[in-house]
């Protein structure tokens, strides 16, 4: 059987596209395009009001002001965690201060990655309310607390390099937002059941915070007498519960290391402490873990 040509080939694709004897497009004629068209117009008008449907009956269940899932519900399970600043590469968690003129790349990512957290809280609105002389929680507060930033950056601050280069070095902590999550503290007669990593200045007024060395040798090397806490060693209960409150930022804690063994990679865990927090370094709830290394 003889192959056709390239011409025949053409002039049978044409024909296909419009045959002008039969008045057919693409091999089907004006009514067989009608039927299917209208067939799909209804299939897929169909298929766009069921879509609409659901996305209407997804919305009728969520509240613009609070989450579906709270509590145990939540992804975070009512157990806050905490995180930790400088943190300029995700893939490590080494907190590194040094003088070397050298490494004047590696403090300037540290310090940045302060400064786009501390971004938010210079900005001061008249909307929050002044909570300095408030010890307890806010739960039917409509405002949100104003937060001391220049306490907050006392000695901790842009000026000198968050003292990474004064082998100072500053780490900032915050803990996760959980709505409606109110913090629950020993009062003073519990004082036996306080940790005692905290009972000796215990007061029933925040989530206390502790920051120690893992090993006794991280212990040993981190100068533990001259670790100091900024604005308070802690986060004021006046900041919870989070409702979604206008303007509302989370309370912040810089640590200051003053004195740690230089040329020594120290592994350091900071806990925050309270009865319904619950410390598990492995799923990281409660607590941070970083290492600390001063150069000269």
């Amino acid at each position: 059987m003889e192959k056709p040509t390239l011409k025949q080939r053409l002039d049978s694709f044409a024909k296909f596209l419009w045959n002008g004897e039969t008045k057919q497009l693409l091999g089907r004629g004006g009514r067989s395009w009608a039927e299917i068209g209208l067939f799909y117009l209804v299939y897929y008008a169909c298929l766009a009001g069921f879509f609409a449907a659901t996305i209407a009956v997804f919305y009728q269940t969520i509240d613009s002001h609070h989450p579906k899932l709270q509590g145990d519900s939540s992804l975070l399970k009512g157990n806050p965690g905490m995180g930790f600043k400088p943190m300029p590469d995700i893939d490590t968690t080494l907190v590194r201060s040094t003088r070397n003129p050298e490494l004047k790349k590696h403090i300037k990512a540290m310090t940045k990655s302060i400064t786009d957290v501390l971004e938010d809280y210079e900005i001061d609105t008249l909307d929050n309310t002044d909570c300095g002389g408030i010890d307890e929680t806010r739960p039917n507060a409509k405002t949100s607390c104003r937060f001391n930033y220049t306490a907050l950056t006392k000695n901790c601050n842009a000026g000198n390099n968050f003292g990474m280069d004064d082998n100072q070095p500053c780490v900032l902590l915050k803990l996760n937002k959980i709505y409606g999550w109110s913090p629950q503290v020993w009062d003073s007669s519990e004082i036996d059941k306080v940790p005692k990593e905290i009972r000796s200045s215990y007061t029933p007024d925040r989530i206390w915070v502790y920051c120690h060395g893992e090993n006794p040798a991280d212990e040993d090397n981190i100068g533990h007498g001259q670790i100091e806490y900024y604005p308070m060693q802690g986060f004021p209960l006046a900041f919870y519960p989070y409702q979604k409150q206008q303007d509302y930022r989370s309370p912040l804690v810089f640590v200051q290391f003053r004195n740690v063994t230089r040329n020594l990679g120290l592994m350091v865990e900071c806990k925050a402490f309270a009865k319904n927090i619950e410390v598990d370094q492995t799923d990281k709830q409660g607590s941070v873990h970083f290492e600390l290394l001063n150069d000269p």
